[in-house]
């Protein structure tokens, strides 16, 4: 499990009062000036890879994407005017999915306009975009991402293996890579990275080296390499990996020894380890990430509003989400209402989401003191006693042991019920294979 969002949504907000206090908060003006992420969301892909774990929908058609833009648009218009936002100046922009560069020209244009119309953008944010390598390589969707100033383009390649591609119904080719690659260093955007993936079913060190001698050749600006999530995938193709018809997923021993591989390679080809499974040729993350896990290193104030079907926000101790089913979204944000689908409880104390997204940055500043301290003390003399953290004059940092452990560091960190939700999730997706949960 990876943890992009603290803390984690509650699954009866309405049994549990939380509904009505969370949707009175956007009412009130902010109390302070705040750090703030605007999150947009489209769902639509043209396949569904096997693998992918998040709220997408297959629908086609420009009646589809025209009908969700224009709602989308509307979802902008409400959102923008509630007392809570109507303050708010925006450091980064993110275009998630799904696959928004399948939209048109003239759609995403629409939307682009109507984020200017409706929100205070910083003269220099960072707007990024998420596509698939086959529609975002279009010249002329490109020309509109420079026109409105994306510096960042990203899109997922996982593998150069062309046999794993296939298993995991990954639609663009290698070919379609090489295209957007060429046509986005054309118009000279300031990041192209590149979402990969290890621990892939039969994978070992020398398929690892495969792929990043690969990505040595294409040498991207950033490279986003995660671990597979194996929940998401269907029975069948469990049972597949199960009965030896499909490679096996690695042993744990050698996750662990691809990890360190991969972090050592990723070293020696010129990367900082910038953040947790985030890795760049400049020595910082990029804006989304930093302002997304709550401002870095032990900062927890920096908001997210999220705009879209399933689209994760947080304001003020609350996470939040839309309603995941895109029918349900476009019929509520249709009809003038608010499409919220899913709360947090509120966290009990604000710093304990620093503590929670320190891991991510592998370092809190000793600043932060608020933050080290709502971290249980057997916790962090755990850490300390095992090797995984250690400190230096103005920090303290994870080890390189401790990097191998985010995902359960940052477990130990969470609020006593936060805790009991996330193991209730980790059951909930054990039992039930090719769940799409996008929640975690």
């Amino acid at each position: 499990m990876t943890y992009y969002f603290y803390p984690l949504l509650e699954e009866k907000i309405n049994e549990l009062n939380l509904y009505q206090d969370f949707v009175s908060l956007w009412k009130q003006p902010q109390t302070a000036s705040k750090e703030n992420l605007l999150y947009i969301h489209i769902p639509y892909c043209h396949d569904m890879c096997r693998f992918c774990p998040f709220h997408v929908r297959v629908d086609k058609g420009d009646e589809i994407y025209n009908r969700y833009t224009e709602a989308l648009c509307k979802e902008m218009s409400l959102v923008s005017r509630l007392a809570y936002v109507q303050d708010k100046s925006f450091k980064a922009i993110y275009f998630g999915g799904g696959s928004p560069s399948i939209f048109s020209v003239q759609n995403l244009k629409r939307i682009f306009e109507q984020i200017l119309s409706c929100f205070n953008i910083a003269p220099n944010a960072e707007i990024s975009f998420e596509g698939e390598p086959k529609t975002l390589s279009d010249p002329a969707k490109l020309d509109l991402l420079k026109e409105y100033n994306v510096k960042r383009i990203s899109f997922g390649l996982q593998t150069y293996d062309e046999k794993i591609r296939e298993l995991f119904n990954i639609a663009a080719t290698l070919q379609d890579v090489d295209n957007c690659i060429r046509h986005a260093r054309e118009r000279n955007f300031e990041d192209i990275n590149v979402d990969m993936m290890y621990d892939l079913p039969g994978q070992n060190i020398t398929a690892l080296e495969y792929d990043l001698a690969r990505l040595q050749e294409h040498d991207f600006d950033s490279i986003d390499y995660y671990n597979l999530h194996y929940f998401a995938f269907p029975k069948k193709f469990k049972a597949a990996m199960a009965s030896g018809e499909l490679p096996q997923k690695p042993s744990q021993e050698m996750h662990f020894a691809l990890a360190q591989q991969l972090r050592w390679r990723m070293k020696e080809m010129g990367y900082y380890d910038v953040a947790d499974q985030i890795f760049a040729k400049k020595p910082k993350v990029c804006e989304y990430f930093r302002l997304l896990w709550g401002g870095g290193s032990g900062e927890y104030s920096a908001e997210t509003i999220g705009l879209g079907a399933s689209a994760r926000g947080y304001i003020d101790g609350y996470s939040y989400m839309n309603f995941g089913n895109t029918e349900q979204y476009l019929q509520a944000v249709e009809a003038g209402k608010l499409p919220f689908e899913k709360c947090s409880k509120r966290l009990e104390t604000l710093e304990n989401r620093g503590a929670a997204f320190l891991i991510k940055f592998f370092e809190v500043s000793k600043s932060k003191a608020d933050a080290i301290s709502s971290i249980p003390k057997n916790v962090w003399e755990f850490w300390l006693n095992n090797g995984l953290i250690y400190e230096d004059t103005n920090s303290w940092k994870l080890s390189e042991i401790g990097k191998l452990w985010t995902t359960n560091m940052m477990l130990d960190t969470f609020e006593s019920h936060q805790r009991e939700l996330a193991m209730t999730a980790l059951g909930f997706v054990t039992d039930r294979p090719g769940v799409r949960t996008g929640s975690f």
